[in-house]
C-alpha cells in the first residue's frame, strides 16, 4: 500500500458512537452568552471567580468559530475584553479588579491571559490587536515576575502548585504561538518543575518534591493530565517525564462527565480532553512506542467515554451543573471540550 495512504488509514479515527455535538452545543452557547454581565464579565456564583470565569466563557465563544471582530459572539468577546483591559494592572497582573483573585493573582491571570491570547489570535483589528499585545507582553512580564525559584508558581505567600504551573505553561505556550515574545527560559523552567514534581511512579504532586523527597504516594490524575496536556501543546522539547505521564494516566479509565462535578472533576475532563485531542490517534504509541494498547489514550477513546455523558446531564435551559465556582464555568468547560473539533485556536491545536 502506498506510504501516504496508509498513513490516512493510520490517522483517521474511528468512533462507534459519534455523538452529534452541534445541538448540545447551540444551547450551551445561548445559554452562556446569556449570563454576560453589562460590564463584559462573566462570574460564578455569589459574583466570584469573575476573571477565571470570564476567561473561560470567552475560550467558549472563541472556540464556536467567533472572533473579537466577527461572528454570532462578536460582540460578547469584544465587552469581555473591553472589562479585561479595564481590570489590568501597571505590574501586567490581569487577575481583575476581584479582591479575592487580584490578592491571590497567579491563577486568574494565567486563565486569562490564555484567553486573551487566543482572541489576539484570530483577531484582524489593528487597534485592538495593538491594545491587547501590549497586555500580553505586561502578562508575559508578570508572570517572570511572580516564577519562584524552583520555576513554579503558586498562591502569592504560598509554596508553588503544579496546577498553576500547568495553566501558567499553557498560557504562556499560547502567548507565544500568537506571536508574542515569551522568554524560553521562563517556560524551561516550568516544564522542569513539574519534571521534578513527577513521583517514580508517574504522577504529579500539587506541591512538588520537597527537600526530603515526595513522601511517597503517587500523585493525581489530573495534575498529571493537566502536566501532559500543556507539554502536547508546548513547541519546547517533550522530557522524558511526559511518557511517564501518559503511563501513569493509562491507570485511570476515563470517566463519563459527573451529574454535579466539582473544579477537580472538571479540571481532570478538561485537561484529558486536551491530551487527547492533541494526541489524535497515533501521538500516544508515537510517544511511547512500548504502551499497552489496549489503554492507549486517543481521542476516539475520550469522545465515546464522556461526548454521550455531556449530552446527557445537559440542563434543560442549556447549562451544566458545576459546584464550584458555578454554572457558568462548568458550562464554559463543557462547551470547551464539545468544540474541540472545530480548530479554531491555535493554543489548542494539535
Amino acid at each position: 500500500m502506498h506510504t501516504a495512504a496508509l498513513a490516512l488509514i493510520l490517522a483517521a479515527p474511528v468512533f462507534s458512537d459519534k455523538v452529534d455535538a452541534k445541538p448540545t452545543v447551540a444551547r450551551g452557547l445561548k445559554w452562556l452568552s446569556e449570563q454576560q454581565k453589562d460590564d463584559g464579565s462573566w462570574v460564578g456564583r455569589a459574583n466570584s471567580a469573575p476573571a477565571v470565569t470570564t476567561a473561560y466563557a470567552g475560550l467558549a465563544l472563541l472556540m464556536e468559530g467567533s472572533t473579537p471582530g466577527n461572528g454570532k459572539y462578536a460582540p460578547h468577546l469584544r465587552k469581555a475584553l473591553e472589562w479585561v483591559e479595564k481590570g489590568a494592572t501597571e505590574n501586567g497582573s490581569l487577575a481583575g479588579p476581584n479582591a479575592t483573585e487580584s490578592t491571590r493573582p497567579n491563577a486568574p491571570h494565567a486563565a486569562v491571559l490564555l484567553f486573551v491570547a487566543c482572541a489576539y489570535d484570530v483577531d484582524d483589528d489593528g487597534p485592538r490587536r495593538t491594545r491587547l499585545a501590549k497586555l500580553l507582553a505586561g502578562g508575559v512580564r508578570f508572570a517572570q515576575g511572580t516564577q519562584s525559584a524552583r520555576g513554579g508558581w503558586g498562591t502569592i505567600g504560598t509554596r508553588d502548585d503544579s496546577l498553576i504551573v500547568e495553566q501558567m505553561l499553557h498560557a504562556l505556550a499560547a502567548t507565544r504561538k500568537a506571536g508574542i515574545e515569551v522568554p524560553t527560559e521562563l517556560t524551561d523552567k516550568a516544564v522542569q518543575f513539574l519534571v521534578k514534581a513527577t513521583s517514580p511512579t508517574g504522577g504529579v504532586y500539587r506541591d512538588g518534591p520537597t527537600d526530603d523527597g515526595f513522601g511517597g504516594g503517587a500523585g493525581r490524575a489530573h495534575l498529571t493530565a493537566g502536566a501532559a496536556a500543556a507539554l502536547a501543546v508546548h513547541d519546547g522539547a517533550r522530557p522524558t517525564a511526559f511518557r511517564l505521564w501518559l503511563t501513569h494516566l493509562q491507570a485511570y479509565p476515563i470517566a463519563e462527565w459527573p451529574q454535579r462535578p466539582n473544579a477537580t472533576a472538571i479540571g481532570l475532563n478538561l485537561h484529558l480532553a486536551r491530551l487527547t485531542y492533541a494526541l489524535g490517534e497515533n501521538g500516544h504509541v508515537l510517544a511511547d512506542r512500548g504502551a499497552k494498547s489496549a489503554d492507549l489514550l486517543t481521542w476516539s477513546a475520550y469522545r465515546i467515554a464522556v461526548f454521550k455523558s455531556l449530552r446527557d446531564t445537559q440542563g434543560e435551559d442549556g447549562s451544566w451543573v458545576e459546584t464550584v465556582p458555578g454554572p457558568t464555568y462548568g458550562t464554559a468547560a463543557a462547551l470547551i471540550i464539545l468544540q474541540l473539533e472545530n480548530d479554531c485556536l491555535p493554543a489548542f491545536s494539535r
